[in-house]
């Protein structure tokens, strides 16, 4: 199962940086796979470096890099297609693509299809995406990469087999191509049917064919605390620590472990850590996961004072509200669901009022109309959890709607998963269980919240031994966020209930 997406990331997959391309172990072009155009050595040079550091995982110093190759080679497209999937946001990423775009007439086939892929993401395209990898697959059916992008995108379209096939394919013909190890590793983490052990034997494969790369150990960490293996986890983050002292998401994940060992002190001093290393929004979200540990230890008053604590702070870390959005907003949401489990609707109201003026400044900046249409339905969902919170069925159901209305022109199969996760909460609020699991049957089957919330359909119709099994499940998930945090607390308790 995946980690909660909300609807941008869930359409907007290209910011992911387990889907950024890009080749191992290679110092030249392979002329099997997407050349590299420019006519600048050096600009060629440093392209290849901030490759290999997006590819194991040292994303600062990719962003470092791939900014001194376009200083080199103003021209020079794909360097400018790597620099905004290593962006923070995607006002900034939409800059980007553009500049590629741009220059793109004097690229290559492959770079344009690839570079058109990643467009057609920003436009929440996926028919199009698709259209873009599978024409990239036939030009280079030997390429690493382009077998890579096309498996991204079959992953996105719930082809799982197909996706890990492609993957294969490509470790097959690039064997140090750790993109297409760490995604094999995720697919099987994540996506049904899961496979801990398939999971753990590349992330295996990974550490040893880069034992020094921070992210092969932070993987591995990641297989380890799926299977609920914590003091393995909290060692290869430690690990990873160690090769990588300024690796703000080592000591994030590390700070997941100790969360979930109950070690609740020394996770807030992991998460302060990588408050300090983090760049950007990294910053807003290492200190968002700390006011989550006062959630799991079951404290959300403490956790609504500490988020307002870090909100005042953010200026204090080199966060501006004018540009960086998605860090704010994220403190907001938070801000929001917390209050929204404290019965302080008024509160809660506000946090959304703030979320929804930064949700439409940064559509505003990126300037693309499905962007901000899913923007809108993300507002409208938000509204409809604080009308399903006070009670107001008739509002929840009319905000729902609207949300629908705003993803209809979205050329995604998948746009309705949240919307139908929404319908499901409405008809448990309405006691009527057996139309909640329709219209989970419909939401996206990896979120956590979808399992919770059918288990407690089953609960109610008397399928109770079925139900503790997804309560045991949604107890033993091991991948931290807000909506986690609050839902945890809450199946744990239906455990104890029997």
């Amino acid at each position: 199962m995946r980690q909660h997406l909300s609807l941008h990331a869930l359409l907007l997959m290209t910011i992911c940086a387990a889907l950024l391309p890009g080749g191992c172990g290679e110092s030249a072009s392979n002329e099997t796979d997407i050349p590299i155009t420019t006519e600048v050595h050096q600009a060629r040079v440093l392209f290849l470096q901030g490759r290999e550091a997006l590819d194991l995982g040292r994303n600062d110093e990719a962003r470092d890099v791939f900014d001194r190759a376009i200083a080199a080679d103003s021209t020079f497209a794909l360097a400018f297609l790597y620099r905004g999937l290593v962006t923070e946001t995607p006002d900034e990423q939409r800059v980007y693509f553009d500049e590629a775009e741009r220059h793109a007439s004097t690229a290559s086939l492959g770079e344009r299809l690839l570079i058109g892929l990643h467009h057609a993401g920003m436009q929440n395209d996926l028919p199009r995406r698709g259209s873009f990898a599978r024409r990239l697959r036939e030009a280079y059916p030997q390429g690493s990469r382009a077998l890579y992008e096309a498996a991204v995108v079959a992953a996105d379209e719930q082809r799982t087999y197909v996706a890990r096939e492609l993957l294969e394919t490509s470790i097959d013909h690039n064997g140090l191509f750790a993109p297409a190890l760490r995604a094999m590793a995720h697919s099987y983490l994540f996506d049904d049917p899961t496979d801990a052990r398939e999971a753990e034997r590349y992330a295996s494969r990974y550490v040893t064919l880069f034992p020094e790369a921070a992210d092969a150990h932070i993987l591995l960490g990641d297989v380890y605390r799926a299977q609920n293996q914590y003091e393995d986890a909290r060692g290869e983050y430690t690990r990873a620590a160690m090769l990588d002292r300024d690796s703000y998401m080592a000591y994030t994940k590390r700070g997941h472990a100790l969360t979930f060992i109950g070690l609740y002190d020394d996770a807030r001093k992991d998460y302060a850590r990588a408050t300090e290393l983090g760049h950007g929004a990294a910053k807003a979200r290492a200190a968002n996961y700390r006011t989550l540990t006062w959630i799991h230890e079951g404290d959300i008053p403490t956790a609504i004072t500490e988020n307002e604590a870090v909100l005042h702070t953010l200026p204090l870390l080199g966060l501006d509200e004018q540009t960086d959005l998605t860090a704010y907003h994220s403190l907001w949401e938070s801000r929001f669901r917390m209050c929204l489990e404290a019965g302080r609707f008024a509160d809660a109201a506000t946090a959304l009022a703030q979320c929804a003026r930064l949700a439409r400044t940064l559509a505003e900046k990126v300037d693309e109309p499905s962007y901000q249409r899913v923007s809108e339905s993300e507002i409208a969902l938000m509204e409809a959890d604080l009308a399903l919170a006070r009670g107001e069925i008739i509002a929840a159901r009319g905000h729902v709607d609207r949300a629908v209305d705003f993803l209809r022109p979205i050329r995604s199969a998948r746009k309705w998963e949240h919307t139908e996760l929404l319908r499901a909460r409405i008809a448990l609020a309405e006691q009527q269980p057996a139309r909640a699991l329709e219209h989970l049957s419909e939401a996206n089957h990896e979120l956590i919240q979808v399992k919770y919330y059918r288990a407690l359909a089953l609960a109610s119709i008397g399928r109770t031994e079925e139900a503790r099994r997804m309560f045991e499940d949604v107890v033993s998930w091991d991948f931290n966020d807000i909506e986690f945090a609050l839902i945890r607390g809450k199946a744990t308790v239906r455990l104890h209930e029997g």
